[in-house]
């Protein structure tokens, strides 16, 4: 009998992923979606999809999880500067979860595997990591047998940088030389779906190479071009150096955010073998922006 699974945020670029390592493993699939656009893409993997919008009521999500063996729940807001969305962080990081693990205890799944993000512990006080630190709690206080992934960042994450490169400027917050090892998403999707029985209660993970920020902005401004500039956090955390990029947006949070990350360390255990400068090598630099 084949194990099921439930991939929530199925149509994210790590769920996607994440469906597709599971799919070739012979699970029967449950995707979840909060996007139309997710939908239409889910609809040529997988049968059984499930639509709905994040600040829907919780009723709709009942019984979800009835007859799955797991759980993975990559859903979050996206924190990119320039992906605007009606969805708040608490909707989508903190709300939709909480509704689903409340309908996977009901339904006594066998393992809730929750992707959060470094720093929900550390930087709870910024909203996007304090609402899944607020998830995270839920989870541990569950009963549930649990996994939480926390990794460092994505390189899909440092698009906003590659869209700023192509306006001929890459922001650096601080003096650039807070270090990271931000991981490919395909890779943490088949660390995952190799792992997954055996994961720990909680990892922090990151991708094969450390790097400070200047080296990346480097390799960015080596791919595509643009004139680096160091700002001041304080600055940055307004936005008054890149108003003309950011006018329309509401970004109070995510540039609060944007400005902690960029000036912290932040490095997890190494997986993964995809790296940065190999990942800017192989992107279609033209669809993003």
């Amino acid at each position: 009998m084949s194990k099921s699974i439930l991939i929530a945020g199925a149509s994210g670029a790590l769920g996607f992923k994440l469906l597709k390592d599971f799919k070739s493993r012979g699970f029967k699939i449950r995707a979840l979606t909060h996007s139309e656009e997710g939908l239409e893409k889910l609809k040529g993997e997988v049968k059984d999809i499930h639509y709905l919008d994040a600040s829907e009521d919780k009723g709709k999500l009942e019984g979800i999880t009835r007859d799955m063996d797991y759980v993975v729940s990559a859903l979050g807001k996206s924190i990119s500067l320039f992906h605007p969305d009606s969805d708040t962080f608490y909707e989508s990081n903190y709300k939709a979860n909480s509704h689903l693990l409340e309908d996977a205890k009901k339904y006594r799944v066998k393992k809730f595997i929750y992707v959060s993000m470094m720093g929900a512990d550390t930087a709870s006080e910024y909203k996007i990591p304090g609402t899944h630190r607020k998830t995270e709690k839920e989870i541990q206080n569950s009963g549930l047998n649990y996994s939480i992934i926390r990794p460092v960042g994505f390189y899909s994450g440092l698009h906003d940088l590659i869209i700023m490169a192509k306006k001929k400027m890459i922001p650096l917050v601080g003096d650039g030389k807070a270090k990271t090892n931000s991981i490919f998403h395909g890779d943490l999707a088949n660390f995952i779906s190799n792992n997954f029985t055996e994961l720990p209660e909680i990892l922090e993970i990151g991708g094969p190479k450390i790097h400070t920020r200047e080296e990346m902005a480097v390799m960015i401004q080596e791919k595509i071009g643009g004139k680096i500039i160091k700002v001041p956090e304080s600055i940055a955390k307004s936005g008054s150096e890149v108003p003309k990029l950011f006018a329309k947006e509401n970004l109070g949070h995510k540039l609060d955010y944007f400005s902690y990350i960029m000036s912290n360390d932040m490095i997890g255990q190494s997986r993964g073998s995809l790296t940065f400068k190999e990942y800017l090598n192989q992107i279609d630099l033209e669809n993003i922006g």
